[in-house]
């Protein structure tokens, strides 16, 4: 090892170097802390054996100011001294000292103190070299994680802009991927079918199954007990909310879910939805000019055996809102009442911006509501979406 010895003793310097050179070390002089100083910012030490009583810096003030530097290797730090008591011995540790070694030199403990210093050293190296392994894996591993936010925000739907409707939506994952879904998509030119669905949990395991009912649900002609047609879209809802309850329970025992599933008939301006635990959403009538949060409840999918539900039923006018969100928003305070955005609370700010259009909803949502430093580390998933019938 290479190896300091610092000490105002030129007899005790030279004994500890003919120790040291005999137990086949590089050993380095130093006369006091000072000059100590300068030659471990020039040079690279495993191991500093310095005297305590120096002139001009002593040994605690050497081991402190090596501490507080923090180089990229560590340095070993054995403290030389006549001292005894309780008291120096704590000072001494909570400057950073890791051994000590009494005066007069001796040629057996001085080695054992050495071996004992090649041990910690060796296992510095070894949680080194691990750390900069886990650093790389974790680098990797948030490159990966980057790529699965986009690959999962790909998966969600655009913007509608049409005769019809008008959506807007709003997506933060808590970490880099979240549980929160939605989709919407025509089967046929007379209706919409969308879904809002938030996975228990948040993270890895949610954002996978999130994922694959995204990429599935519209597939799975199953769930939907059969074509969509204007008979069967009136009862629909009820019957893809127990279908996939049977689904999940089937699949996973891991997460649950809730949801909200409607079916929009276009040409009857209705639209027939089923509430799965999900956050009560919120209507808007442009005529009356009133927002509304509809009372309405159903249990999670994927707990409940044999649950049954219930379809629920809206008819729509031209400028009328359907507005529906998960409960991670309820978790944030609001930046503009300092207030969680829960209850009253949440209701009285969709109320202010009722008749803005989607698209205005969400930018005050994201740019008035919400405070940038919270939503770096959000305790759960924040998704909403917006409809406008025209």
């Amino acid at each position: 090892m290479n190896i300091l010895v610092v000490d105002d003793s030129t007899e005790i310097r030279l004994i500890i170097k003919h120790y040291l050179t005999k137990f086949d070390h590089n050993v380095d002089l130093a006369v006091d802390g000072g000059e100590a100083w300068e030659k471990i910012t020039k040079n690279e030490y495993q191991v500093i054996i310095s005297d305590w009583k120096m002139p001009i810096m002593n040994g605690l003030e050497l081991c402190k100011k090596v501490r507080k530097a923090k180089f990229k290797n560590y340095i070993y730090f054995i403290l030389l001294t006549g001292m005894s008591g309780k008291q120096n011995i704590l000072d001494s540790i909570k400057a950073g000292v890791d051994d000590f070694a009494s005066k007069p030199i001796d040629s057996d403990e001085l080695k054992i103190r050495l071996m004992s210093a090649q041990r910690v050293l060796n296992l510095e190296d070894i949680l080194e070299k691990k750390n900069i392994a886990l650093a790389k894996i974790n680098d990797q591993l948030s490159t990966d994680l980057r790529n699965a936010t986009n690959t999962q925000i790909s998966l969600l739907p655009s913007n509608l802009n049409t005769n019809k409707f008008n959506t807007a939506w709003y997506y933060k994952p808590a970490v880099f991927v979240g549980g929160d879904t939605f989709n919407y998509f025509s089967p046929s030119p007379e209706f919409l079918v969308f879904y809002k669905i938030d996975i228990s949990g948040h993270g890895i395991s949610a954002a996978m199954l999130s994922m694959s009912l995204q990429s599935t649900l519209g597939l799975k002609r199953a769930l939907y007990g059969g074509p969509i047609t204007r008979e069967s879209s009136y009862d629909l809802p009820r019957v893809f909310a127990e279908n996939l309850n049977k689904m999940i329970l089937e699949n996973t025992a891991d997460h649950y879910l809730t949801m909200i599933f409607g079916i929009v008939d276009i040409k009857l301006n209705q639209m027939h939805y089923v509430q799965a635990g999900h956050p009560h959403p919120m209507s808007y009538n442009k005529e009356k000019d009133q927002l509304t949060e509809i009372d309405v409840d159903g249990f999670p999918i994927g707990l409940i055996e044999n649950a049954e539900y219930e379809t629920k039923h809206i008819d729509y006018s031209p400028g009328d809102k359907f507005i529906v969100y998960s409960d991670g928003i309820n978790e944030v305070d609001s930046a503009l009442t300092n207030k969680k955005l829960e209850s009253n609370t949440l209701y009285e700010h969709f109320n202010a911006i009722r008749d803005l259009s989607p698209t205005k909803m969400i930018d005050k949502i994201e740019n008035t509501w919400l405070i940038k430093d919270q939503l770096e580390n959000l305790p759960d998933d924040i998704s909403i979406l917006i409809f406008e019938f025209k």
